[in-house]
């Protein structure tokens, strides 16, 4: 086996695939436990990786403004034995041209190819040719550190009972991936059954793009739940997912967020199959409406109705959802596995 001292990750990709991807980083590391290993990125994404994932140690800021030249030039100052690539474009074809670095790619399965690989072994093929171990478990991979009971109290004003455990609920999906979202009614009357049990404090997660669609939920439903949509770090959210004993959510970055710090996902799914894109994990809780759709294999679904995002997620019903998270809880509402909730005291 080549001896790799110095290796260079190149992932410029949303949060959900960065995440899908840090079994990449853990099977490198097992295989080169001496390497060096960089990751090239966004920088939004420096936070989730530097320090939380003990398996890279540098990371390298990504501009989607720099020219090959400017491209080149980072990627002869970090000068790499080993250039994993998995980005799938032309362009770091282009820059690493003439590279005296190793240097495997990634390639992406159609979607229309059966059988269905899921995006983690996807990624995992890429450095197959020059890691002949991989880890026993995939995940987690991320570790953030707990969230503090500052952070939590004083976000608390709907009055939550931040001692019990918590139960995450991921709504959004973001402006550009409408068609992924659940139907409003059933993430509404889903919060109004978890507070008439009472068993858990629940906690509404997502970014920016969330903020309106959670207030409007916690608002409508008349429910205690804590709305965090929007006020949290990316490194905030991971310890957030970390402290959930599961979390509920449609096919978004927090989804593999939660996977990747070991939590238990119960993941909704239409136009994107969960085989594929699924956390990883807990497939097995998965709701997959997509082969019961006329969107098969289309990355939307086109066929809706006003006020739906799609015939395949409005196929998901409420107690499909209720009987995935009776597998994860016991009906005393307590962990068969994952976090205990926050004290406060």
């Amino acid at each position: 086996m080549e001896a790799f001292g110095k290796i260079l990750i190149f992932h410029p990709a949303a949060i959900g695939d960065a995440m899908l991807a840090t079994p990449v980083a853990k099977t490198l590391r097992l295989n080169y436990p001496k390497a060096k290993i960089t990751y090239w990125s966004h920088p939004s994404l420096r936070q989730l990786v530097i320090g939380l994932c003990p398996s890279v140690d540098e990371f390298l800021d990504f501009s989607r403004n720099d020219g090959l030249l400017a491209l080149r030039r980072a990627f002869d100052d970090i000068e790499p034995d080993l250039f994993v690539d998995l980005s799938n474009s032309n362009r770091a074809k282009l820059f690493t041209f003439l590279a005296k670095a190793r240097v495997v790619r990634y390639v992406k399965r159609p979607s229309g190819e059966r059988p269905i690989i899921h995006a983690v072994n996807n990624f995992l093929e890429v450095v197959s040719p020059v890691c002949p171990e991989v880890p026993e478990s995939l995940f987690p991979t991320i570790f953030p550190n707990a969230p503090t009971a500052e952070i939590l109290a004083s976000r608390n004003d709907a009055g939550a009972d931040l001692r019990k455990p918590i139960i995450g609920i991921v709504p959004g999906v973001g402006r550009a991936r409408g068609h992924r979202a659940w139907v409003h009614d059933g993430w509404l009357f889903l919060l109004r059954l978890l507070q008439t049990r009472g068993t858990h404090t629940i906690v509404l997660i997502g970014g920016e793009d969330e903020t309106s669609i959670c207030e409007q939920l916690k608002t409508e439903s008349e429910t205690s739940c804590l709305n965090l949509a929007g006020q949290l770090t990316l490194a905030q959210t991971a310890a957030f997912l970390k402290s959930c004993q599961v979390v509920i959510t449609g096919d978004t970055g927090p989804a593999h967020i939660a996977n990747a710090v070991g939590t238990p996902v119960i993941g909704l799914h239409g136009p994107t199959y969960s085989a594929r894109s699924g956390p990883f994990d807990y497939l097995s809780l998965a709701l997959d409406e997509s082969k019961n759709c006329r969107c098969v294999d289309m990355k939307a679904c086109r066929f809706t109705t006003a006020g739906s995002p799609g015939e395949c997620m409005s196929r998901i019903v409420l107690p499909d959802v209720l009987e995935k998270l009776d597998e994860v809880l016991d009906n005393k509402g307590k962990m068969k596995s994952g976090q205990p909730g926050v004290s406060v005291d």
